[in-house]
């Protein structure tokens, strides 16, 4: 139900009451219709993809009868290896986020694989192909044991490392004789079905086979469970782990997954120049390209680097043809600088988004093209498809609306550049340039962005809470009025002489807490006590240094990250951290798939819906992140820690910067999920918050717990208002 629904049934007003129950129609409507598009777009796949490589053999094997120039063909077979290249490094850099330079070590290991065991020892083609693929994988698994365990290797430190292993590859390859020796090696001919036709149609057939089943691992992916995975780890790699995703076993399985095609396209390309040397294959040239192929195209979906691919390598073919060779990196340069400034997220989602004009475009300047003498085909269609690309990036108003859940995969992208979703839906006019429309605070409510401040305003606050008798304080009634009776049952997690130091600084030091079922526990204490970090250590995203953290019974020193989720743990950030290319339903949905009780997509999109009415953001399901205030974004953290199905919620500072009205509606949703049966660990500033909803303060001071109690007696006890005051305590 909506929030509008709500207050109207609760107020009684019929028309309040119908626009909530038309909101719950809209929102069932519009699940279903993702549900509905997924299954579609499935369905579509699996006759699309046998359809479009059985029209593109037609080519090669009818070239003759149809009139088909084999120099098309050549340059079709180019296209396909770079297809087959620049869709390997997006399973891994586009859809993961992990940007690698070494997509030139998994060709160079496929061509040469095959030029030394067919080449020079006249083994069987097709066997050195799985040679290739599986002496690449295990190149990928060793690089993957090391990257992606250790949290250091990620950005920048990731890319430096995949560069470096071309560059180790190809040493090696240049000064043993046993593979290359520094000479290089010939690649003969390797027998293939008379019926084929010449070498080239031969050639052509195998890169279309590998390509096209590289393109549908890759739908397959962004369109599976492993996809939605991956995504999660590019919007929030921490976050994706504190639900439940393994993110280790996606991000290897995803490394191998471009290992693999890349070898087997290397394989192939060995065929393609009949000469091996380590310049050929090693080069920086590989990996580069394939870099600005997929992200011209849009790294984030699975059909982007086959557009990328289109426009550069047809765009170097009529500059060569021009005499313009020199000029080919110059251009592409020039085009790829302008496209990340004017669309980072690539030409595909700005193509999807205005379909029928980028159509026309292309077709009518495509023909207008072939009408100037001296211009053939090729030129035509270069033309068609830059004039295409020109008017999907222009600028141009759009309505700005709640946009709809992509159609069952993996989200491609969050908001553009523009500020519209990948979808291309919108809301008010507004430029296209111009950054999304936040929906704003209560009205009458003045918005704060800032967090709360640690010295003046909390000294006051703690001031008052202490200096107020306990049986006449009114946040002391209003939490005896608002708070359930507590019934304390078996401990969840139990902290024994905790301890965590970053270096010379001891964030925790022999910290003891135990947080049982029923508890709202409120963890206080001035900044830098070591709160947030407590937080870390019990949700598992950090390890103590010393000590024991048992978890449902676990020793959470036993678990990975990920598995701390499924004994029931589930926490929040102080800034919020949302999947930013998934929906608002979708966000919550993740949560459910690789929670305690795992469920597929529509399932978990279905079972959405309830910690989405939990905190009253039911009416913005289809919303981006980006269209939420900073209010909305904590409730949807919540709603999405909640959708873990946890028995203990830690909430880490929910309240900062919120207005007094949206602080009043985060402690009704707090109270609705502690009655739903949740354990809660609350961390906040505002001790008046604290104060109405904790049944026990903890007070953290330098690492160390200095009280803990009853929250009357613990807010008025004069060592914890020395910790916050000082010596004008005594003042």
């Amino acid at each position: 139900m909506t929030r509008e629904g709500s207050r109207g049934m609760a107020r009684g007003g019929a028309g309040a009451m119908t626009r909530g129950i038309a909101g719950v129609m809209d929102r069932d409507r519009a699940g279903a219709m993702g549900r509905g598009l997924a299954r579609v777009a499935r369905r579509r796949a699996l006759i699309a993809f046998p359809l479009v490589i059985a029209g593109m053999a037609v080519l090669s094997l009818y070239r003759v009868t149809l009139g088909f120039p084999l120099e098309y063909l050549v340059l079709l077979t180019t296209m396909l290896f770079w297809i087959t290249q620049a869709t390997s490094w997006n399973i891994l850099s586009g859809f993961t986020g992990y940007f690698s330079f070494g997509q030139a070590a998994y060709v160079g290991i496929g061509a040469y694989t095959t030029a030394v065991l067919f080449g020079r020892h006249g083994l069987n083609f097709y066997l050195t192909i799985l040679l290739a693929a599986v002496l690449s994988a295990l190149l990928a698994l060793a690089i993957g044991a090391l990257a992606f365990r250790l949290r250091a290797l990620r950005g920048e430190i990731f890319a430096l490392l995949t560069l470096a292993v071309p560059f180790i590859l190809a040493a090696l390859a240049r000064i043993n004789q046993s593979i290359d020796g520094g000479q290089g090696i010939i690649v003969t001919v390797p027998d293939f079905p008379s019926g084929v036709g010449l070498f080239q149609d031969y050639l052509y057939l195998l890169n279309l086979l590998v390509a096209g089943s590289a393109v549908a691992v890759a739908f397959w992916i962004q369109h599976s469970r492993f996809g939605w995975a991956l995504s999660a780890i590019r919007d929030g790699e921490e976050v994706a782990e504190g639900l439940g995703v393994a993110t280790f076993r996606y991000k290897l399985l995803a490394l191998l997954a471009s290992a693999v095609i890349g070898a087997v396209g290397g394989s192939i390309f060995a065929l393609q120049i009949g000469f091996v040397t380590v310049e050929s294959v090693f080069h920086l040239t590989i990996p580069l390209f394939v870099i600005v192929m997929s992200v011209l195209g849009g790294r984030t979906h699975w059909l982007g680097p086959v557009l990328g691919v289109v426009i550069v390598v047809l765009l170097q073919d009529r500059l060569t043809v021009s005499g313009l060779r020199q000029w080919q990196l110059i251009v592409l340069g020039a085009v790829l600088a302008a496209l990340v400034v004017v669309a980072p997220d690539g030409l595909y989602a700005r193509l999807r988004n205005r379909p029928v004009a980028a159509l026309i475009a292309a077709v009518a300047v495509g023909l207008g093209w072939l009408l100037v003498p001296g211009t053939g085909l090729l030129d035509a269609l270069l033309a068609g498809i830059l004039a295409a690309a020109l008017v999907a990036m222009w600028p141009h108003y759009r309505r700005r609306t709640a946009a709809v859940a992509s159609v069952g995969g993996a989200p491609v992208n969050g908001p553009s550049a523009d500020g519209l979703s990948a979808d291309g839906l919108s809301a008010d006019r507004v430029p296209a340039d111009e950054s999304p429309v936040v929906m704003g605070p209560a009205a009458g409510a003045e918005p704060r962005t800032d967090g709360p401040a640690p010295s003046a305003a909390n000294e006051t606050e703690l001031v008052a809470a202490a200096a107020a008798p306990p049986d006449t304080a009114d946040a002391s009634s209003d939490r005896a009025s608002s708070v359930r009776p507590v019934v304390l049952g078996e401990p969840l997690i139990e902290c024994h002489e905790v301890a965590r130091y970053f270096g010379g600084v001891r964030a925790l030091d022999g910290v003891n807490l135990t947080i049982r079922e029923g508890e709202i526990v409120g963890l206080v204490g001035p900044n830098g006590s070591g709160k947030t970090t407590l937080i870390s250590l019990m949700a598992g995203s950090l390890r103590p240094t010393r000590g024991t953290i048992r978890v449902g019974g676990h020793d959470l020193t036993q678990l990975a990250p990920h598995r701390v989720a499924h004994v029931g743990v589930a926490r929040t950030y102080q800034i919020p951290r949302p999947f930013a290319s998934m929906t608002v339903r979708d966000n919550v949905a993740m949560a459910v798939m690789f929670g305690r009780s795992p469920r597929s997509l529509s399932a978990a999109r279905e079972l959405a819906e309830g910690p989405l009415d939990v905190v009253g953001l039911g009416e913005y399901a289809d919303s981006y992140p980006s269209a939420l205030n900073l209010h909305q974004r904590q409730l949807l953290e919540m709603a999405r820690a909640l959708a873990a199905d946890p028995r203990v919620l830690l909430l880490d500072e929910a309240l900062a910067g919120l207005t007094p009205a949206e602080i009043d509606n985060a402690v009704a949703v707090v109270r609705r999920v502690h009655a739903s049966g949740v354990a809660i660990v609350l961390v906040e500033h505002l001790l008046r918050v604290v104060k109405q909803l904790a049944t026990r303060i903890v007070v953290l001071d330098r690492g160390t717990c200095l009280a803990e109690g009853d929250p009357d007696e613990v807010l008025a006890d004069p060592a914890v208002v020395r910790a916050y005051l000082g010596k004008r305590a005594h003042a």
